[in-house]
């Protein structure tokens, strides 16, 4: 949240996040056109009926007494970002408006409407009113007033982007803000990526050999969903810059001139959903300690894809790609599911020929989930690619805040316990990371197993499943990767865990109704794994050896062992002698078995080891989650 005190100036923003201001400079001065002295006239009298009516909403908002507060999470110029991790972010809604502020509304409007007959070309007149006209949702009426513009201004595309943005209609927006593009006076810029992307992203994006594809990467990986037509991550960005060139001269309820500062923190996180005022506890001095906090989307995330994303997607292992919700670098709410969690996922590969098969097994979290629900997979590869930025963040701030005592470590978030409601679909989707070709396949239900078969690549792997009518979504997105098997070697595929009892399958097809959603099993109990092995020859036999290592895949890499071979003091669940194919082509196996009961619940990593005569070993490792 937003908030601003005349004294020391603060800023507050999201219910994600809040800034501090630090000092109060002069109003900017306006510009003014000569040529036209009753042009002039009006556009100053416009600009006073603006200025006067955001006095009035400032002055009039009903004081609450503020806790004590605490120190900066983020210093952006002159205002301090701070993210409210303890209020019941679930519970706030936007407040009812007071009656006087609507009825003020319409008085400005009227008066900006009247003025603008006058000067019809006045291009901050109609943003000004688009504006407000938005404030109260009145977007056909702000769309009907931006189409007497006429064909071919770049300032009246951009405005009816705003609005179709606005509308959910993503798709024109989309196309209205390349074309605005296209309209824009030679050495405008509609959008910079300067003030948006982290450090290590900007690094990314500005070494690229080719940034116009690299921006492309950027939005195509930040669509909050591919279930949901268009990409309102992308137009949403571009409906803030429309926003920064409306508000740029206008006057703000912080009362301070417009800055990068207050730009970077528009890009970053979006106009404010609602305004309060804030009463500090009395410091013993006529100090005014009151202050305008501007509340943003509590459940705003972060979607901007971290830089390993950026730079080589299909690199980005399962789980190391979260939604950041504690301290995103950029917030964003998606209005048709501001509820989008983690989606439990396993997904293992298998080849067809010179093809890709994927199969993905899915499941919402469920209720007695023991992991932090901001992890996009239950899969214990979590690295959280955004770790290390946060704590350099924290780090910074511990040595520089002017604003107090350093903030204390968070709590984890708690797990989320709602079911979905009313009908959900839920897909399948492999992006491909050179061409950007999209494949998928698409159906019903929370849960279930899709399995999808592309051209061997380089791809995103992504998982969804949205509740329209709950705005919930979950999802899982990550990358991978596999290259043609060269004639004369063997290979196997990922390892599958599949739930025990019953019969052992013989097939692929077999197995698929039985994957696990998630890799989490219980010590002790019987599971079934599965495997492909793929260019063995006719009776050519095997040693087949299967133990359980503590730690995930994150643990090894992090100690900087690849898993090529189990640990000698690694537990062995089984070792088996396999005969080997009767034909030639695709083997399938599949095994039971339990996990000794006195294994401690934690992040384990299962392996299997295929040893063949005069062949390099082919280890194959899952990680999984031994719960209690």
């Amino acid at each position: 949240m937003l908030g601003f005190t005349r004294t020391r100036p603060r800023l507050i923003l999201p219910a994600a996040a809040f800034a501090v201001l630090a000092a109060t400079p002069a109003l900017a001065a306006q510009d003014r056109d000569a040529a036209n002295p009753d042009s002039v006239s009006l556009h100053e009298r416009a600009k006073e009926v603006q200025a006067r009516f955001e006095r009035f909403r400032e002055e009039r908002i009903p004081p609450e007494l503020a806790g004590y507060g605490r120190g900066c999470d983020e210093i952006v110029g002159r205002f301090c970002l701070r993210f409210e991790e303890g209020e019941d972010e679930s519970e706030w809604t936007v407040p009812e408006e007071p009656i006087e502020f609507g009825m003020a509304r319409v008085q400005v409007l009227q008066e900006l409407a009247e003025i603008h007959r006058q000067i019809p070309r006045d291009s901050w007149i109609l943003g000004q009113r688009v504006f407000y006209m938005g404030e109260v949702g009145n977007w056909q009426g702000a769309a009907s007033l931006i189409s007497r513009c006429g064909g071919g201004n770049w300032w009246c595309t951009s405005l009816l982007g705003f609005v179709r943005h606005e509308q959910g209609d993503w798709n024109t927006a989309a196309d209205l803000f390349a074309l605005a593009i296209t309209q824009m006076p030679e050495g405008e810029t509609f959008l910079s990526l300067g003030l948006l992307l982290d450090p290590d992203a900007l690094e990314v994006y500005e070494n690229a050999s080719d940034q116009a594809a690299a921006e492309e990467r950027l939005w195509l990986l930040s669509d909050p969903l591919y279930l949901v037509d268009g990409n309102d991550r992308m137009t949403e960005q571009y409906a803030r810059a429309v926003l920064i060139r409306m508000r740029r001269e206008a006057v703000n309820p912080y009362g301070v001139e417009w800055g990068d500062d207050i730009e970077e923190l528009t890009l970053r996180y979006g106009a404010e959903r609602a305004w309060e005022r804030r009463r500090s506890l009395p410091n013993g001095t006529l100090q005014d300690t009151r202050s305008i906090v501007g509340r943003h989307h509590p459940k705003s995330q972060e979607f901007l894809p971290p830089d390993l994303a950026l730079e080589d997607p299909a690199q980005v292992a399962p789980g190391d790609w979260t939604l950041e919700q504690r301290r995103p670098w950029t917030g964003y709410a998606p209005p048709y599911a501001p509820d989008l969690n983690a989606l439990e996922t396993q997904v293992a590969r298998f080849r067809r020929g010179d093809s890709l098969l994927v199969v993905g097994a899915f499941a919402p979290q469920e209720e007695d989930a023991t992991v932090d629900s901001r992890r996009q997979s239950m899969n214990p590869r979590i690295v959280d690619l955004r770790a290390q930025r946060n704590e350099d963040r924290g780090d910074q701030q511990a040595r520089l805040n002017p604003f107090g005592a350093p903030p204390e470590e968070p709590l984890p978030l708690p797990v989320e316990e709602r079911q979905p409601e009313g009908p959900v679909q839920s897909a399948l989707f492999l992006i491909d990371t050179e061409s950007g070709e999209q494949h998928e396949v698409r159906g019903e239900g929370p849960s279930g197993v899709y399995q999808l078969q592309v051209p061997n690549g380089r791809y995103v792997v992504g998982i969804e499943a949205f509740s329209p009518d709950a705005k919930q979504a979950w999802r899982d997105r990550h990358g991978l990767w596999q290259d043609p098997l060269a004639p004369g070697l063997a290979a196997v595929s990922d390892l599958l865990i599949l739930a025990g009892g019953g019969e052992i399958p013989t097939s692929l097809e077999e197995a698929l109704p039985t994957a696990l959603s998630a890799v989490r099993v219980r010590a002790g109990e019987p599971f079934k794994l599965a495997w492909e092995l793929y260019g063995l020859q006719i009776g050519e036999s095997a040693t087949v050896r299967i133990g359980i290592d503590e730690g995930g895949v994150g643990f090894f890499r992090a100690v900087g062992q690849f898993l090529r071979v189990l640990q000698p003091d690694s537990p062995v669940l089984m070792t088996y002698q396999d005969a080997g194919p009767d034909v030639l082509g695709t083997v399938f196996r599949s095994v039971q078995l339990s996990l000794p009961p006195d294994l401690e619940p934690g992040e384990y990593t299962l392996t299997v080891e295929i040893a063949l005569a005069g062949r390099e070993p082919m280890t194959v490792p899952r990680p999984i989650i031994i719960v209690p």
